[in-house]
């Protein structure tokens, strides 16, 4: 047993993690959620989410974008994020908590705009999606122009490349931007995401 388990869910955040588990090469466990309100899962999150992260000294983390912070402190000679102090790592960090603050939300508004308006009619439902749409339309634009091509930070593959992919294997209209693109194409060209997407049934 390699001490560290991931709690996923098909076409979830829990991509990312698995993504960073293969690039970094430790061993790990995997429990697939069918409910994440079911109580013993809600034990684990209070806030019915996954990914989840068991580390291998006892602690469990949740939100995927600290658990990549995470994961990073405990094995910075695999860089998954730049080294400390440098120019590098504060751009990749930055860029990952503006997508995790922003983009992320705005996602979930999209797929499930009926858990953040209390007016139950179409109307109302519409309204959130067409503002989440607006807000994402914003925020991947303001990503792409930050890219160096064909990643974030030129050639050098960081967490949070693999990311926006993520994000962007959700809403079509960023895939089409030619920056955000390009990058997802690069992305998966490395084996150890390739094999996280496929396993998460993303759209290649």
């Amino acid at each position: 047993m390699s001490g560290y388990t991931l709690y996923w869910k098909a076409n979830s955040g829990s991509m990312v993690i698995e993504a960073a588990l293969r690039m970094i090469g430790v061993a790990f466990e995997e429990i697939e959620v069918d409910d994440t309100f079911a109580p013993d899962f809600r034990i684990l999150n209070p806030a019915c989410k996954v990914p989840v992260l068991r580390l291998a000294t006892g602690p469990v983390l949740t939100e995927s974008a600290a658990i990549l912070l995470a994961l990073d402190d405990l094995f910075p000679e695999d860089r998954l994020l730049p080294a400390h102090g440098s120019a590098e790592r504060a751009k990749a960090v930055q860029w990952l908590i503006f997508m995790s603050a922003n983009i992320y939300p705005a996602i979930l508004r999209h797929y499930y705009p009926q858990r953040h308006t209390a007016e139950d009619t179409s109307a109302a439902i519409g309204a959130v999606r067409r503002s989440a749409a607006h807000d994402m339309d914003r925020d991947f634009r303001q990503l792409a122009s930050a890219i160096g091509g064909p990643l974030l930070l030129g050639d050098t593959l960081t967490i949070t490349d693999v990311y926006a992919a993520m994000l962007a294997n959700w809403y079509d209209p960023a895939r089409e931007i030619p920056e955000i693109g390009a990058l997802v194409n690069h992305v998966l060209q490395n084996e150890a995401v390739a094999k996280a997407w496929r396993h998460h049934g993303f759209r290649e």
